[in-house]
């Protein structure tokens, strides 16, 4: 690599197929956490997104999960199914209502977050501060030259993001690094 280009095959095709494996790795392993639910990697970020930030409409969690609102109400009708969550509405006919965690439905987000965030300090645990705070602030250079309109998205007003709860770039961390969005373990 020379001045910011890529000029070969390998570095045109390495942080794509690297992140796709990153991916597959994580759900993998997700699956086999939760295999005696019955539910999947896919069904639990909607878990995770109502733990984070329960009672919302199925237009809200779309946009909190930047995801399409046929694909949420698919997973609903599954997590409701399932006893994992459960909607507010007044009657049977009611359009306005908002989707809610069950008990059970909160400790298997709790559980897939506890495991997540085991798996990363499994990953990270042997790699210094420095080098992750470099990698994040690369990672985010990147995406920002990908999604020009990450800082909008991240910032807006109007929508609270999952990824923003998540803290993809978490502000005034100054030189702490956050390997999950949730709050920091304190050093032994």
């Amino acid at each position: 690599m020379s001045g910011g280009r890529w000029t070969s095959p390998y570095w045109s095709s390495f942080l794509p197929i690297f992140f796709d494996r990153v991916t597959k790795i994580m759900r993998k392993n997700v699956n086999e956490e939760i295999a005696d639910t019955g539910l999947t990697s896919a069904h639990t970020i909607y878990l995770i997104a109502l733990n984070l930030k329960d009672g919302q409409t199925m237009v809200e969690l779309s946009k909190f999960l930047d995801y399409d609102v046929a694909n949420t109400s698919r997973v609903i009708k599954t997590l409701m199914q399932g006893g994992y969550v459960y909607n507010d509405r007044k009657t049977p006919k009611s359009r306005r209502y908002k989707i809610h965690l069950t008990e059970m439905g909160r400790n298997l987000a709790e559980r897939v977050m506890n495991f997540e965030d085991s798996k990363m300090e499994e990953y990270f645990g042997n790699v210094e501060t420095e080098d992750l705070l470099q990698m994040r602030d690369t990672l985010i250079t990147i995406l920002r030259s990908m999604d020009p309109e990450l800082d909008d998205y991240i910032s807006s007003p109007f929508d609270n993001p999952y990824y923003t709860l998540l803290h993809t770039n978490p502000p005034g961390d100054g030189d702490r690094f956050f390997i999950s969005g949730r709050a920091p373990k304190e050093k032994k």
